[in-house]
């Protein structure tokens, strides 16, 4: 029998899920849209299940909605999708890749990344 904390986190993880590109394809079409509409891109590549990449959920959610209409925020499941891991380099999980509103890469962090410490990031990307 589930004891009531699991059940509350699993509540919280259906109702806070983020979307998550699922192929390269999907991310080369959010990545082109993104690029159009002249936004930051933050990629959080990680994997479900993987601790730290959970706890960076809160902190993509905070960040879509403060930046709402100037940065995209895009989860790839590295487990699901390996061309992308492989074409950002991916070498441990969570890794979180901002690209500029050209599509290049402007900084990169591994490991749990606090909404604190990213702000200042998209500040120097220009938002």
């Amino acid at each position: 029998m589930m004891n009531i904390k699991a059940i509350v986190v699993a509540v919280f993880l259906m109702l806070f899920a983020l979307p998550v590109c699922s192929n390269a394809g999907e991310v080369d079409d959010v990545l082109n849209n993104a690029k159009k509409e002249g936004k930051i891109v933050m990629l959080e590549l990680g994997s479900v299940g993987c601790i730290p990449c959970e706890q960076m959920k809160p902190v993509m959610e905070k960040l879509r909605t403060n930046y709402k209409g100037k940065l995209e925020v895009i989860f790839i499941d590295v487990r699901k999708d390996k061309e992308n891991a492989r074409k950002f380099g991916v070498t441990m999980i969570p890794t979180q890749v901002f690209l500029d509103k050209n599509g290049k890469e402007f900084h990169r962090h591994m490991g749990f990344y606090g909404y604190e410490e990213i702000a200042p990031v998209l500040k120097k990307g220009g938002i």
